[in-house]
């Protein structure tokens, strides 16, 4: 063999590869800028809602409600985004979220809180159909690299984010929100400056209705994915309940300089959830691929999710509360990123947008159910078993990963060809 040839390959295999991650630089700064946006809001809402009248089943219903809405536009939304365009259907989303950072800015009763929550809803899906716009613009092999750098840039979003909450707190609760819009808008223009059109060609629009049927009679022979849906249903529903109420969790159990925790101390505790996603991300996992299957890396995360809400439940002092939510964050990171990328990998390249919109569908599901029995518990002040709660469903998907992922089907690499060549 050419040692010329093999050095050439290498060569090439690491400008693709460097050249890929390039193309994938507008997808990472508009998600930036929506992560941030994000990291604003989280922290602040349950604070917000409060101010309004709001109990804690209340602020859980707005977690719900939200959800109700990404269940019903999830699958359309990624489907949308299959036909008409990465970009055209991203710019729509945000559109849609500006709409209802402006209306919740404006809001002075719990309806118009509502309403906001409803109208961003319906038009959410911005990480999703940026998750399958990097997964469309990578090759397989690159493909979970892609998705940690999507991943990373959420990251990045949400600890600048609840920093920029807390530093405008003082001005007045409806202060950040407006620094959200500002930085919704700021989106929409670099979707708009930076993201290349992908409109489809009108071949790819015009798709015979039987083709459609037998990729969707494909889809739902695909074994191992389900299995990762259910895996990331059982995830989605421990982190539901998790970020719904740990805000009225710590405020009711916890104090910093003799107050109880309230929206600045609850957006530093994101922004070093932040911190973590972006350690995770652009550390931890690349090295601990390189020693543990995909498999080891579920079971130990899942693991560490329970021992962390268990530890939770009964911790009295900030050290072992830093400690906690450490074992947690950094658990529910690795679990998001890795069931992801497997999820990606587990369907063909053109289905990315309706599979990661079944995968919004299922967190819609448990963003439903989880926050309603969250707030009921934190609002009878059960915060023990909320915390406990949490960490039984966590080790069931501790369980359910040892069962469910003790071996990949090869025929599901078989389907997802014959569903690239089906929609052909």
């Amino acid at each position: 063999m050419d040692p010329g040839a093999t050095v050439r390959a290498e060569r090439d295999g690491s400008g693709a590869m460097r050249a890929g991650a390039m193309a994938l630089v507008p997808t990472v700064i508009v998600v930036v800028v929506d992560a941030t946006a994000l990291g604003i809001i989280l922290p602040l809402l349950p604070f917000y809602a409060q101010a309004l009248g709001a109990t804690p089943f209340m602020v859980g219903a707005l977690v719900s409600v939200y959800a109700v809405c990404q269940l019903v536009a999830g699958p359309i939304v990624g489907m949308l985004s299959d036909r008409y365009g990465r970009r055209n259907v991203l710019l729509a989303s945000q559109l849609g979220t500006f709409a209802g950072l402006v209306l919740l800015a404006l809001a002075n009763d719990l309806t118009l809180v509502f309403l906001a929550r409803i109208i961003d809803g319906l038009t959410s899906g911005n990480i999703s159909v940026a998750h399958a716009y990097a997964a469309e613009h990578s090759s397989p092999s690159a493909r979970k690299q892609a998705l940690g750098m999507t991943s990373g840039a959420i990251g990045t979003g949400l600890l600048i984010g609840p920093a920029v909450s807390g530093l405008l707190v003082p001005f007045g609760h409806a202060a950040p929100v407006w620094a959200a819009a500002m930085l919704s808008m700021l989106s929409i223009a670099a979707t708009w400056l930076l993201l290349p059109a992908d409109q489809p060609t009108s071949e790819t629009i015009c798709v015979p209705r039987l083709p459609e049927r037998r990729t969707t009679r494909t889809m739902l022979g695909l074994r191992y994915a389900w299995r990762l849906l259910g895996l990331l249903l059982v995830f989605f529903l421990a982190n539901a309940m998790f970020i719904s109420q740990i805000g009225l969790f710590l405020s009711a159990r916890f104090r910093w300089d003799g107050h109880p925790f309230g929206a600045r101390e609850l957006g530093c505790v994101f922004a070093y959830a932040g911190l973590i996603n972006m350690i995770v991300q652009g550390v931890l996992i690349t090295r601990v691929n390189m020693f543990a299957s995909d498999r080891t890396i579920i079971i130990l995360a899942f693991g560490g999710m329970a021992a962390g809400c268990v530890g939770l439940a009964f911790a009295s002092t900030l050290g072992l509360l830093a400690l906690c939510l450490t074992l947690i964050i950094a658990g529910s990171m690795i679990v998001r990123s890795t069931l992801t990328a497997e999820l990606s990998r587990s369907a063909a390249i053109e289905r990315q947008g309706m599979i990661m919109g079944l995968n919004q569908s299922l967190m819609s599901i448990a963003n439903i159910a989880a926050p309603l029995v969250s707030g009921a518990l934190i609002g009878r002040g059960l915060h023990t078993m909320w915390a406990l709660a949490i960490a039984v469903i966590t080790g069931c998907g501790a369980s359910l990963a040892a069962r469910l992922l003790s071996s990949r089907h090869t025929g599901d690499a078989k389907a997802a060809k014959h569903s690239a060549l089906a929609s052909a």
